[in-house]
């Protein structure tokens, strides 16, 4: 028997075909059901990330009950693996009912019967108010829940105790952004759980960044951090499976008021000329785009000021870093332009054509950085920063989602870096949200370039914006190369590192937007070109 097992009171039925048993999970019975019903149900989850990989099987590696045992609501710990031979866990909390739905659940969260004649059906719970309100509960009060195989584990900041200590917890719940990677679950307005879908062991950036900055230093440009949920197994590493903040009240993400302030743009574009924007003359206050630039440098400067933490503690670029990020660079083209090694061909077609024209030109520039050798130091980078991940309140910015690029490893996605990286990719945002409105409109507008200059007019003011406070509030920060020319370098390349990467993700998941990377990389390209002649003696 696991370590751990726990039986219910009701002994009548073996537990070996009792659902509501955790050892039945590990059985062989449970084995074949969850073979038979988890497979389909995965694939057509938004959060369940390997598709593309080939589902092969799928199992349980440890399993909760949360709440009272009857209520038939549990939180799995699935392994699954993949034709490839990769292996991943990914979280899904289970409800068990006999016929309709729990409530708040929608018909797609129905996995199925777990027989043909059985009157029980699996739901996933995510979204169930019960499965809210026994995970709340579980922070609040710091429980742990052993499993066959592991500890589930409720941990509570300051924050979260505040609530606990008026005897008031929220009781109003909802789920929140269904199509994401993520499962969000909002309380009262007051707090905010992310449960990870796919989860790794070891040290986890998102609340190592939370606990730092708001937990230590009171930054208050984050979401304020109130607890955690981790999962202990026997053997291997503490894995995070959710994240608890308070709930940010927000005008919007920077993502969605970017796109209205050029769309409005272009509506008026076309009764009059634009020549320029004035965010004070507008309808509905726009994002002061200087002051989020402002805010990256203080994020910046509050990753770098906690030497005293091995994991955060700034580090000098070694001799070698730029031709390691070189390399690594050139690894991105080929990958992205599907070009594998020892080919110099490109895919065929008006597409493949144009990545050949581009292909030798970018390999010229990755190149060049090799040869460069700034003068600064790494320090704790968000790693996944654009317009998407800041939200706008009323009158400022709050930075958030601090994982880095999900389908990186942890060790990665920790590592530190070099801070012009998150600049690179907010810069790119803004192309994104400059041109998307131009090349995504169906039916194509007649007047495409004329509102491509309108566009770009905005791209180029909101960059500029962006770039002026965070350079004059970053000042002579270590980890920002010396001179404006080492800045720039770094800076055109890894806009180019960026844009390669958006090629070969617009490649294989939205092939619509693939012009919007190539135009990047096309005007980046010129105007290193411009740059290197203007150096010539």
């Amino acid at each position: 028997m696991p370590a751990g097992l726990v039986f219910g009171k009701d002994r009548s039925v073996p537990p070996d075909f009792d659902p509501l048993a955790e050892r039945f999970w590990f059985s062989a019975e449970g084995l074949r059901r969850i073979g038979t019903l988890l497979p389909p149900f995965l694939l057509r989850r938004r959060w369940f990330a390997g598709k593309a990989h080939g589902l092969e099987e799928v199992q349980v590696a440890d399993a909760f009950c949360l709440g009272p045992r009857e209520a038939g609501l549990r939180l799995l710990l699935l392994r699954v693996r993949f034709a490839t031979g990769e292996t991943a866990l990914f979280t899904l909390p289970l409800r068990l009912t006999r016929g309709a739905p729990p409530a708040a659940v929608e018909e797609s969260d129905r996995i199925g019967p777990l027989s043909p004649s059985s009157p029980q059906i699996l739901w996933e719970a995510t979204g169930d108010p019960l499965f809210a309100r026994a995970l709340l509960e579980l922070l609040a009060e710091e429980r742990e829940l052993l499993g066959p195989l592991g500890i589930l584990r409720g941990r509570s900041a300051p924050f979260l105790a505040e609530f606990r200590a008026s005897g008031v917890l929220p009781e109003e719940t909802r789920l929140v952004g269904r199509e994401q990677s993520n499962s969000a679950l909002l309380f009262g307005n007051r707090l905010f759980f992310k449960l990870y879908r796919k989860v790794e062991g070891g040290p986890n950036p998102d609340v190592e960044v939370h606990e730092r900055l708001s937990g230590l230093l009171g930054f208050p440009h984050v979401p304020r951090y109130a607890g955690r949920l981790d999962y202990d197994p026997q053997n291997g590493p503490s894995t995070l499976l959710g994240l608890l903040t308070a709930a940010v009240p927000h005008r919007s993400d920077a993502w969605t008021l970017a796109l209205a302030e050029v769309d409005g743009l272009l509506r008026q574009a076309e009764k009059e000329p634009v020549t320029d924007y004035d965010p004070s003359g507008a309808a509905v206050p726009r994002p002061d785009w200087e002051l989020l630039g402002k805010r990256t440098a203080e994020f910046h400067l509050a990753m770098a000021s906690v030497p005293e933490d091995p994991a955060f503690r700034p580090e000098p670029l070694g001799e070698q870093e730029t031709l390691l990020l070189s390399e690594e660079a050139s690894v991105l083209l080929r990958r992205s332009f599907g070009i594998q090694n020892g080919s110099k061909e490109p895919p065929s077609g008006e597409e493949g054509q144009r990545l050949a024209v581009l292909f030798p030109r970018l390999e010229s520039a990755f190149r060049r950085l090799s040869m460069v050798r700034p003068t600064l130091h790494k320090i704790r980078i968000h790693g996944d920063y654009h317009l998407g991940q800041v939200l706008v309140t009323d009158d400022d910015f709050v930075l958030i989602d601090f994982e880095g690029e999900p389908e990186r490893p942890l060790a990665e996605r920790r590592r530190k870096a070099i801070a012009l990286r998150d600049v690179a990719g907010m810069v790119r945002s803004f192309h994104y949200a400059a041109l998307a409105p131009i090349f995504l409109s169906v039916p194509a507008n007649p007047h495409r370039m004329d509102r491509q200059k309108v566009a770009d007019r905005w791209r180029h003011q909101a960059t500029q914006s962006f770039l002026d406070g965070y350079y004059r509030t970053a000042g002579n920060a270590p980890f920002l190369p010396r001179g404006e020319e080492a800045r720039r370098a770094l800076l055109e390349f890894f806009l180019l590192e960026k844009a390669v990467y958006e090629v070969g993700y617009e490649r294989n998941n939205r092939p619509a937007w693939i012009e919007i990377p190539l135009r990047g990389i096309e005007e980046l390209l010129a105007t290193g070109r411009k740059s290197e002649e203007n150096r010539q003696p």
